[in-house]
């Protein structure tokens, strides 16, 4: 998120200067064999993305045509180092400086501004740390919400004899051939962790909470599953989207039968993207197991009764605890349920927008065009470009999302779909795209923006900052996420495009009208 906020900062003629603890840009993306000092999430050496290269791009920055449809990290974080290498970013960048504190400066009734201190991380060869502070206008700040690892307190944990790690500290399956493990947790990590240690271990347990639904990566005939974020399924009714996400998971392997199915639905429940696992569940290397109780001293006792003994390692795959430990709790406070951002972003209560929060949200989807549209939306809010809208509203929006999340999940939730999460932000600083107004201009390109894949490059179509490229790559993104995988064509045998341009305005117009009267009909059955 750190490089999308100088990019945009840029883009609104503010000069940025950005302080990252560790010697190497990419945050998560940078793996090291040992967690780095003060690191909060870190990766596994198997990690491949969950989603595919163009869903998870920045909008004005393809992804190469030679990389795969699902990157594997390293792929990700070169990705990364060649969008700071080619908008020119590292210059602004301080490496090897911990920002320590930030608070409000002595004019900040008058002017909003802030102080932060920071001091340069201890090494080998730089042993002068002394703090310095600085005064700025404005204050993005981007480390995330993966800051410290959260384990569950459950009695008896303190009395195992066995390993007790969180996924944080998890690095291969090798340490764990031929033992009995448990893994805790139901979203990917739990997933990538257990199928691989499922390889060498002799069995796996996986400990979920309600069920998990299970997505794999690619749908039927090898199409990615991420292309069914479509800008119109937003406005099919809710029991329709239950019915699609219900029927896409049990296409995999039925929940009721392999123990997954809990009683919430996939819209509001947990979930999982992993391709390994069903055969892993199907072949007893990995068994589902509930909530633990308890443990013993060698092993666990569950919720239904049922227990494992003679267990050799427990690994927390249970997620983060939100901390920005460097900002007054009375401004951004350590409980997440007690956060006042609005729209994930800006403290409500601040009398100035001078303070913005990026990247402390979870997402069903990818997470890359929500930290772009957010760093966006945020130097666009504070260079004065986008005023936010009065304190009133702010909190009336507070309030709302809270009893949506509460009504819908229980609690409440850093977690956002992206698609509709970046639509409302997009409409707030003028940059989403509007069908009807492309179909004017280019019906081809009207339909791939409404009925194919939202992809991030069509953010810059319209409104400040757009991109002179984003049109024809929009119509190129499908080919160049299979671009690694198909073989190349000889010269004149390039097949046609089913949406030739001569249908297109055919087809265009004849979808609109079925989607108008689908939505007339669904208007008076309700």
């Amino acid at each position: 998120s750190g490089l999308a906020c100088i990019k945009a900062c840029l883009e609104e003629g503010m000069e940025p200067v950005c302080f990252e603890q560790h010697d190497e840009l990419g945050g998560v993306w940078y793996y090291t064999d040992e967690p780095r000092p003060n690191q909060g999430a870190t990766i596994y050496k198997s990690l491949v993305s969950n989603r595919t290269k163009e869903m998870m791009s920045f909008s004005d920055f393809p992804q190469p045509k030679e990389a795969p449809p699902f990157l594997p990290y390293t792929q990700v974080h070169s990705y990364l180092r060649d969008y700071a290498d080619k908008f020119q970013l590292m210059k602004f960048i301080k490496f090897g400086v911990q920002v320590q504190h930030i608070w409000r400066a002595d004019d900040y009734v008058t002017s909003g501004r802030w102080n932060v201190r920071t001091a340069p991380v201890a090494t080998d060869n730089n042993r002068n740390t002394r703090p310095q502070t600085s005064v700025f206008d404005r204050v993005m700040v981007c480390s995330g919400h993966f800051s410290k690892p959260f384990v569950p307190k459950v009695p008896g944990l303190e009395e195992f004899s066995g390993v007790v790690m969180h996924s944080r500290d998890y690095s291969g399956a090798e340490a764990f051939k031929g033992r009995k493990v448990m893994v805790i947790g139901g979203a990917n990590s739990a997933g990538d962790v257990a199928a691989e240690v499922a390889q060498v271990a002799s069995v796996v347990f996986l400990s979920v909470r309600d069920g998990i639904w299970l997505f794999t990566r690619l749908g039927q005939g090898g199409k990615p599953r991420d292309f069914c974020i479509q800008r119109a399924r937003l406005n099919l009714p809710e029991w329709l989207k239950r019915m699609l996400l219900r029927r896409q998971c049990n296409s995999t392997l039925d929940h009721v039968n392999f123990g997954l199915e809990g009683p919430k639905d996939p819209l509001y429940g947990s979930t999982m993207i992993n391709d390994e696992i069903a055969f892993k569940l199907a072949t007893g290397k990995v068994v589902t197991r509930p909530v633990v109780e308890r443990f013993t001293r060698t092993g666990a006792v569950f919720e239904d009764g049922s227990r494992v003994d003679q267990l050799d390692a427990v690994i927390f795959a249970t997620g983060y605890n939100v901390e920005i430990p460097f900002i007054e709790s009375a401004i951004l406070p350590r409980d997440s349920g007690d956060l006042e951002l609005y729209k994930m972003v800006f403290p409500s209560r601040l009398p100035h927008a001078t303070l913005a929060v990026i990247g402390c949200v979870g997402t069903i989807g990818p997470i890359f065009p929500v930290l772009e549209i957010q760093s966006r939306w945020a130097a666009r809010v504070l260079a004065g470009n986008c005023p936010l809208p009065e304190p009133r509203a702010m909190q009336e929006w507070l309030r709302n999302n809270r009893e949506k999340c509460k009504s819908k999940i229980g609690r409440v939730s850093l977690m956002v779909c992206t698609l509709p999460y970046c639509e409302d932000i997009a409409q707030e600083m003028g940059v989403r795209p509007s069908f009807w107004q492309l179909l004017l201009r280019d019906p081809y390109l009207a339909y791939l923006v409404y009925f194919g894949p939202a992809f991030p490059t069509h953010y810059r179509l319209v409104g400040p900052h757009r991109w002179a490229g984003a049109a024809r790559h929009a119509k190129l993104a499908v080919s160049n996420t299979y671009s690694a995988t198909r073989k190349s064509v000889p010269p004149g045998h390039q097949p046609q495009h089913w949406l030739s341009t001569k249908v297109t305005i055919v087809k265009v117009m004849f979808t609109s009208l079925c989607v108008i009267a689908l939505g007339i009909v669904i208007g008076i059955s309700y």
